[in-house]
C-alpha cells in the first residue's frame, strides 16, 4: 500500500464516524465551483515551489471542465485528482470520501515497474503470486493502461507514481481481468475477493546463526512498532550486526523515538524551506505590504542521547520507504551511522496543510520543501543506498531477499 493511500485509509477512518449516511453521488454547479476555489486558495497559500504561471493554466483549464461538466460526482473528483496532481507532489493530493466508499475497494496487490515490466511485488489474492509480470489490464497493455491514467496520481515522480498506480483503486473497474506472464488470467472482483492483508506489526529474530539480529518495521504510526523494536535491539546486544527493515514502510507517523535510539553520534538535519502567500500576518509587516513570507531553516545538527544499541546496523530501503520513513533513514545516510542497503526511496516527504471540506472532499497540500542538509533537491529524488541492490523479477519468483542476503553478506565481512 502506498504512502498516498494508506495515509488516506488513516484519515478515513477518523472521519467517517461524521459522514452522512446517505451522502449525494452528485454535485452541483455552484458546490463545484465554491470547491474549487478552496482548492486554488489552499494551493496557492501553502505550496512551496508552486509555478503560478504553469498553476494558473492548469487551473484555468479545470474550471473550463468543471463548469461544462454534468452533476456527476465520480467526474468532478476525477477532474480535481487531475488538477492536483499537476503539481507533481505525492503528499498534494485531493480526496472524497464518497468515491473512497463507492468506488474505493482494494485491488488486493501492488504491482510496481521492475525492469520495463510491471511485476507483482505483493499479494493478498491467493491466485496471483508474487514475481507475476501484469501483461494486460482488460486486453489494454499495463503500460497504456497506465498512461492513460497517470494524470490523475498524486506522484513526486513518474516512479513513484508507478507505485502508487495499483494503490489507487478508484482508477480501476470493479472487476477486472489481469493477463499474466504465461498466458494466465487473474479476474479481480474488488467488492467480493477474500484479500489476505499485509501484517503491521514489528517482527524479530536471530539470524545467521544468530550472530545477525533482524528487525522489521512495517509502519511508524503511533509508539507501538517503535517500542516493539527497541525491546528487539535490547535483546539484541550481544548480536555482531543488526538488520532493520523499513522496506515500504509508508510513515504515517515520527519515528524519532527509535530513530534517537539509534544515533551514536551529532548529525545534520534536514534543511526546510517554507512559504506563505497572502493572509493577516503579511498585511501587517510593513508598508510594503509584501506578497509572500519564505522561511528557510538549514545548518541545524542533532545532538544523539543514550542510545539503545550503539552496534553495526545496516538499513533496508526501497522505493515504498516514503515520508516519515524517508526523514526516519535520512539522517543514518548523513551521519554514516548505518549503510542503506536496497535502492533509492520514493522521495516524497513534506508537513502539510489538510483541509476537509463540509461535503466530505478532501486536500492535503505541502507546506514545507526538504531538501537534503547539503541543499540539494530531495523532492522526486529519494535517499539513494550505500549499497544498491536493484529488485529483479527473477528474485521475486524465486521467492528470494536478494536485499537481505546482501545485508547478511556484508555483516559477515567482519
Amino acid at each position: 500500500m502506498s504512502r498516498i493511500q494508506t495515509t488516506v485509509l488513516l484519515l478515513l477512518s477518523i472521519f467517517f464516524s461524521s459522514w452522512p449516511s446517505k451522502a449525494q453521488d452528485t454535485v452541483s454547479r455552484l458546490d463545484r465551483i465554491l470547491t474549487a476555489t478552496k482548492i486554488y486558495q489552499r494551493v496557492t497559500t501553502f505550496f512551496p515551489d508552486l509555478s503560478p504561471t504553469q498553476f494558473e493554466r492548469d487551473y484555468r483549464e479545470y474550471l473550463g471542465h468543471i463548469l461544462s461538466s454534468s452533476d456527476d460526482r465520480r467526474e468532478f473528483d476525477l477532474l480535481s485528482m487531475a488538477v492536483v496532481a499537476t503539481l507533481h507532489d505525492g503528499h498534494t493530493w485531493f480526496f472524497d470520501q464518497w468515491l473512497e466508499k463507492e468506488h474505493g475497494q482494494s485491488v488486493g496487490f501492488a504491482a510496481w515497474p521492475i525492469g520495463g515490466k510491471w511485476v507483482v511485488v505483493r499479494s493478498g489474492i491467493a491466485a496471483l503470486r508474487t514475481g507475476d509480470v501484469i501483461e494486460e489490464i482488460d486486453q489494454t497493455p499495463t503500460g497504456l493502461y497506465f498512461e492513460h491514467n497517470r494524470k490523475y496520481i498524486s506522484a513526486s515522480s513518474d516512479r513513484d507514481a508507478g507505485v502508487s498506480f495499483f494503490d489507487t483503486p478508484v482508477l480501476f473497474p470493479e472487476r477486472f481481468v489481469l493477463t499474466l506472464d504465461g498466458n494466465r488470467h487473474v479476474t479481480i472482483d474488488r467488492a467480493h475477493d477474500k484479500k489476505e492483508e499485509p501484517s503491521v506489526k514489528t517482527e524479530g529474530r536471530l539470524l545467521a546463526n544468530g550472530s545477525v539480529g533482524y528487525i522489521r518495521v512495517p509502519v511508524f504510526r503511533g509508539i507501538a512498532t517503535q517500542a516493539q523494536a527497541l525491546e528487539y535491539f535490547s535483546g539484541f546486544h550481544e548480536a555482531k550486526a543488526v538488520i532493520l527493515d523499513v522496506r515500504s514502510n509508508p510513515g504515517l507517523g515520527d519515528a524519532g523515538v527509535l530513530q534517537r535510539s539509534l544515533m551514536d553520534k551529532s548529525y545534520q538535519v534536514w534543511t526546510e524551506h517554507s512559504a506563505m502567500k497572502g493572509g493577516t500576518l503579511l498585511r501587517h509587516l510593513g508598508n510594503a505590504n509584501p506578497e509572500s513570507v519564505e522561511l528557510t531553516i538549514s545548518g541545524a545538527s542533532a545532538r544523539p542521547a543514550d542510545p539503545v544499541y550503539k552496534g553495526r546496523l545496516f538499513i533496508l530501503i526501497d522505493r515504498g520507504c516514503t515520508c516519515a520513513c524517508e526523514s526516519f533513514v535520512g539522517p543514518f545516510k548523513f551521519s554514516k551511522r548505518a549503510q542503506l542497503v536496497g535502492e533509492t526511496t520514493a522521495g516524497t516527504y513534506s508537513a502539510t496543510n489538510f483541509t476537509q471540506f463540509e461535503n466530505g472532499m478532501m486536500l492535503n497540500v505541502a507546506s514545507v520543501r526538504h531538501t537534503f542538509p547539503d541543499g540539494s533537491r530531495f523532492e522526486g529524488v529519494g535517499v539513494a543506498p550505500d549499497v544498491e541492490v536493484p529488485t529483479s523479477i527473477e528474485s521475486l519468483k524465486a521467492g528470494r531477499d536478494i536485499v537481505l542476503d546482501r545485508a547478511l553478506a556484508l555483516a559477515a565481512e567482519r
